[in-house]
């Protein structure tokens, strides 16, 4: 005779199950008081905000060891006092999170999150950089779509308008920009400002030598290039590796009042509000690392950008910003905030000149947008007076992508020895919808 053995709770599961058990103890109410906290281990506590009776209160941590397991912390009910953080008194701190299982009415709850790396994942969307020009971030799930050469080809485009681009390279693993652009790098690039800023105030001679001035364009205007590596990291290559380890690293400063940690999101804010203060541009573009890396969430939520998805339609691809979509749904904007859901729009890079294989494209990141992002109208669960939504076929929607055409000439991008790549007559047929398309979303 075998014994069945209960199934074994996981990660997936285990704030669902949480959620179950408060609810049918404490009532629904008390999922819009008392909040879900999950730590670095993904141990989870629900602390109280209010008082409840200790008969209930010691059925219910009860029940939830025994449920959760693995899961459940010590003490699986605590006040921010039993917990030695008052912090955790302040609803502001919470963010919601839409709890769904089969069968069982969808709960919104307060989620509150603590992670020793990743943490700029849960700051929610940050507003825009103060006094800096728009932002554009280059982002992609996969490597290899072509981002970095649109974006080289967008600043070229417009620096031969007139307008002046401060170009980023924040793919610190993998840099692109300085080789793409700069035939002779600036002391600094990236990589340097994160290592240094962690060591102390940088002044304005160390900003002034992460940017050199591009000699490929043409026009009145400028491209003025941070690379990812500077001159010194090619001078000492065998230092590289050991500056990314530690670039990614919070900067913690020691203040009488106590510590302040800046983390990777806080310094690039610094970075990017520090060096337009130097010079004057008309827009800022950044190349994003791709994936979902940690870092990752500072390009996509941290700088108030708008944030251009790249994408070929592969099952990659939508596999890949599935995981991005859900993960930003739990920030839609509650009434009267602004929407950071308009700063997205997908591109979709290396496609057919075939406008069927464009509106398959497009189908596609619908679905996904529709799924996550876009509002119901008939939602119950939170009353939504101006819903974010569109009709499929709505240009002007975030899923409905712009096209970058597949062009051989451009497999191989390296203006610098091959400058025709960066003349108009050259990139029009390939990115001339993708550049009149960004040019009218930042007015140029």
């Amino acid at each position: 005779m075998s014994l069945t053995r209960p199934p074994i709770l996981r990660y997936d599961d285990a704030l669902p199950q949480f959620v179950s058990l408060v609810a049918d103890s404490l009532g629904l109410n008390a999922l819009l008081i008392h909040a879900f906290l999950r730590d670095a281990d993904g141990v989870l506590t629900l602390v109280l905000r209010e008082d409840i009776d200790a008969a209930v209160r010691s059925k219910l941590e009860s029940s939830i060891r025994e449920k959760l397991g693995a899961y459940a912390a010590e003490y699986p009910l605590a006040t921010p006092s039993d917990l030695f953080d008052p912090r955790l008194a302040e609803p502001d701190r919470d963010q919601w999170e839409l709890i769904q299982q089969d069968g069982r009415e969808r709960f919104f709850v307060r989620l509150i999150e603590r992670r020793l790396v990743g943490q700029d994942w849960v700051r929610g969307i940050q507003p825009a950089i103060p006094h800096v020009p728009p932002v554009v971030a280059f982002a992609s799930h996969k490597g290899g779509v072509g981002r970095s050469t649109a974006l080289s080809v967008a600043s070229v485009e417009f620096a031969s308008r007139g307008k002046s681009i401060l170009a980023i390279d924040l793919d610190l693993e993998a840099p692109g920009l300085g080789g793409m652009f700069l035939p002779n790098p600036p002391a600094f690039g990236a990589l340097d400002y994160y290592v240094e800023n962690s060591r102390g105030h940088l002044d304005d001679t160390f900003l002034d030598e992460m940017v050199a001035l591009s000699p490929l364009t043409t026009g009145s205007g400028r491209v003025m290039i941070v690379p990812a590596v500077g001159q010194r990291c090619h001078d000492f290559p065998q230092n590289v590796i050991g500056k990314l380890s530690r670039a990614y690293l919070d900067d913690v400063t020691v203040t009488p009042l106590g510590s302040q940690s800046l983390t990777f999101l806080d310094q690039t804010r610094d970075m990017i509000s520090d060096l337009c203060r130097r010079q004057h541009y008309d827009a800022v573009f950044l190349d994003a690392r791709a994936g979902l890396n940690e870092t990752t969430a500072t390009t996509i939520q941290g700088l108030g950008a708008d944030v251009l998805f790249f994408g070929v339609d592969t099952p990659q691809t939508w596999e890949g910003y599935r995981f991005f979509l859900a993960h930003l749904a739990r920030f839609k904007p509650r009434e009267g905030e602004e929407d950071w859901r308009y700063r997205l729009k997908m591109v979709h890079a290396k496609a057919s000149a075939d406008t069927k294989s464009w509106a398959r494209f497009r189908d596609k990141a619908f679905e996904l947008f529709a799924e996550h992002l876009y509002d119901e109208i008939d939602e119950q669960d939170r009353a939504v007076e101006s819903p974010f939504g569109f009709d499929i076929d709505d240009n002007a929607a975030p899923h409905y992508a712009w096209p970058i055409l597949v062009d051989p000439a451009y497999y191989a991008f390296d203006p610098v020895e091959r400058r025709e790549q960066l003349t108009a007559s050259s990139y029009t047929t390939t990115f001339g919808r993708f550049l009149q398309n960004l040019a009218d979303r930042l007015e140029f």
